[in-house]
């Protein structure tokens, strides 16, 4: 909807973008690089697109929204990184500016670090959606709640916990919610220190 002017393709993988026979497909004005940070196949997709598409315009969509991540992708040839976080309009005019032949590094990544506290730097490390599903996880609600309460699928729910275990060397629910408690006090929406942590509901697996 955002680019009523231009033919919009989808792909699972670069490799099937490169083999498609759809008019165009392969002439991109730019490509838009979708990656799970713990998702190797689709960093060896960006690899093989540095080879391939060298002169077209690269934009990255990642969760991972670390500053020394995010200059390593941009050594690498990438003209764009936007995190899951920012804001959909944003996002858009992060990809036009690309297209005119600029680079897009998100404002909030870029903080020194002199002015940042250690509680400002573990915040970070989630996205505003995944403090999100870290607070209903405090208050102990089970996934079918929280994908209820947060208006986002079952699915999508474990997709973040697993991000979430992930950025905070979780091993469990439990974890999650105990190593996240420093920080969710500066969180405007964080519960009080005194509510309780759950077990997962009865016949609801941990991821």
């Amino acid at each position: 909807m955002a680019y009523v002017d231009h033919d919009v393709f989808s792909f699972s993988s670069v490799a099937e973008w490169l083999t498609s026979e759809i008019a165009n497909a392969v002439h991109a004005a730019v490509i838009i690089v979708v990656i799970d940070g713990i998702n190797e196949s689709s960093a060896a997709d960006l690899d093989f697109l540095e080879t391939n598409a060298a002169t077209i315009p690269v934009v990255i969509v990642s969760d991972a929204d670390d500053l020394n991540h995010i200059i390593r992708v941009l050594k690498s040839g990438v003209r764009g990184y936007i995190p899951t976080s920012l804001s959909f309009n944003v996002a858009v005019e992060a990809v036009r500016l690309v297209k005119a032949g600029g680079v897009f590094i998100p404002a909030s990544s870029i903080v020194p670090d002199g002015e940042e506290t250690a509680r400002t730097r573990t915040s970070t490390l989630l996205t505003h959606r995944q403090l999100e599903v870290v607070e209903e996880i405090r208050s102990g609600k089970a996934n079918k709640q929280i994908a209820y309460d947060l208006n986002m699928s079952e699915h999508t729910v474990k997709v973040h916990l697993r991000h979430i275990m992930r950025k905070l060397n979780a091993r469990n629910r439990t974890e999650v919610a105990v190593r996240s408690g420093n920080f969710l006090a500066g969180h405007k929406d964080a519960p009080r220190p005194e509510a309780s942590i759950k077990p997962a509901a009865e016949g609801e697996a941990e991821p």
